[in-house]
Order: C-alpha cells, then sequence, then structure tokens
C-alpha cells in the first residue's frame, strides 16, 4: 500500500508520530511536512494521512489551508487517518480532534486518534512557556507518544 503522511508540527510531536507511523507502515510511506512543502500528486497514494499538534484549540493554518483546498475532493476519495498531538487528555483531547478536521473528512476516515502529548518547554517560546506554566502548572518536559495508539492506528488503516 502506498501511503503518505501529510503533517504540521510546530515543536516535533506530530512530526515524531508521523515517524513512527512511518515506521509501523513500512515502505512506500512517505512524509511531507505542509509547513515546508505540498505533496506533488496525492493520485498515487492508496493512503492519505493528515496530521497535525494542537495549539490553542487550533491545528496549524498549512494544516487547515490544504485540507479546505480543491483537494478536499481528492482526500474524499482515498483511504484516510487523520491524528492530532494534544496536551488536553480524554474527552477534551477526542473532541479538539473533532474540531480541526471538516467534518466530511471525519466521516470519512477509516482511523482517527490523540497519537501523543510531549511538552518540550526548552522548545516553547518564553510566552508559551509562561502560559504552560499558569495553566498547568509544569515547567518540564511532559508526555510522549502512545506507542499503542499508534499501532492500533495504522492497523485500523491497513485493515481499512
Amino acid at each position: 500500500m502506498n501511503a503518505v503522511i501529510l503533517y504540521t508540527s510546530k515543536h516535533g510531536c506530530a512530526e515524531e508520530a508521523a515517524k513512527a507511523l512511518q515506521n509501523v507502515l513500512g515502505p512506500g510511506t512517505e512524509m511531507v511536512n505542509l509547513m515546508r512543502a505540498k505533496p506533488s500528486d496525492l493520485q498515487r497514494f492508496d493512503l492519505v494521512i493528515l496530521g497535525g499538534s494542537i495549539y490553542y484549540g487550533q491545528v496549524q493554518k498549512q494544516l487547515t489551508a490544504y485540507m479546505n483546498t480543491e483537494q478536499q475532493q481528492l482526500l474524499l476519495a482515498k483511504t484516510i487517518g487523520l491524528y492530532i498531538c494534544a496536551a488536553a487528555e480524554g474527552d477534551k483531547a477526542q473532541a479538539e480532534l473533532e474540531q480541526v478536521f471538516p467534518k466530511e473528512l471525519l466521516n470519512r476516515a477509516s482511523a482517527s486518534a490523540v497519537l501523543g502529548n510531549r511538552i518540550i518547554p526548552g522548545k516553547l517560546s518564553w510566552m508559551e512557556r509562561l502560559v504552560l506554566r499558569v495553566v498547568s502548572g509544569k515547567s518540564e518536559e511532559s508526555g510522549g507518544l502512545f506507542e499503542d495508539r499508534i499501532k492500533q492506528f495504522a492497523s485500523e488503516l491497513q485493515n481499512a
């Protein structure tokens, strides 16, 4: 199965998740950071995975713009996987996932999941560190990738 992971990542968690997915899905899986490039041709992929990280309740604008272009019709014809990395947990994280992806893509997705929540204060701006400290009381690295969810997510896509 030819797969492409289209992702955006501000501080690295969503990119780490993309790399972990690429390792699980194996050969034929490409990664494209939408903050730096656009995929050349989606026609050649059977599986398209879209992912990003949540900041202040939103995913990066490059992912949102990509999903809301004429590409959406092409995406709907593919096997689709959707993921986010979010500091929120449980129902709140699930609500964020459902908020950032268009309903048409969510309804068509063969798999969707929150795959991680790593926060690395050293990669944050001073303002982001301040907000983190005020909101969560944390000032050191926390969280990580959910390896079991990554494997389950990949399995659901491979069996779709």
